[in-house]
């Protein structure tokens, strides 16, 4: 091998990777202006419901001021747990978290339940298998439970 073409093959092994990562942030930033759905990214939310399903604490806080309605359903793209967008309100989008705080914060924000609501929260963490979100439910209504009629979210 002669230094001209192992000088060449170095340029060619620093330069690459860079490269690389320029080619998969460039795509991601066309693919989240045409699908809305970046690839490497969470999606920024939209609603209380999206950022408490994607465990977005800070998020919870500022979309919920006195005047958001914290019971009101939307559209929310939780990718990592749902297959496909659904609609929810911010407490099921929090069951779908699997994560009991924020449940808890969702509450404390001002969510209303009651015990149709638990009921279809209850379902959700059975059909998710989250030990914590269920136990944590069962705190507030440890009642047998029958999920018949209940749509749960994928």
């Amino acid at each position: 091998m002669t230094e001209r073409t192992f000088a060449r093959l170095l340029l060619a092994a620093i330069a690459l990777p860079g490269a690389v990562a320029g080619v998969v942030t460039g795509v991601s930033g066309m693919s989240a202006l045409v699908a809305d759905r970046p690839l490497m990214l969470a999606p920024v939310p939209r609603s209380i419901a999206e950022a408490a399903g994607n465990r977005d604490v800070a998020d919870v806080v500022l979309f919920s001021s006195p005047a958001a309605d914290i019971n009101r359903a939307d559209l929310v793209r939780i990718p990592l747990r749902l297959h496909r967008p659904a609609v929810l309100t911010p407490l099921e989008a929090a069951v779908v978290s699997e994560r009991a705080y924020m449940i808890a914060l969702v509450r404390d924000r001002g969510a209303r339940i009651d015990m149709e609501k638990i009921r279809r929260l209850r379902c959700i963490a059975q059909a998710r298998k989250d030990r914590g979100t269920i136990a944590y439910l069962a705190q507030l209504d440890s009642s047998p439970l029958s999920c018949d009629g209940v749509d749960v979210p994928y």
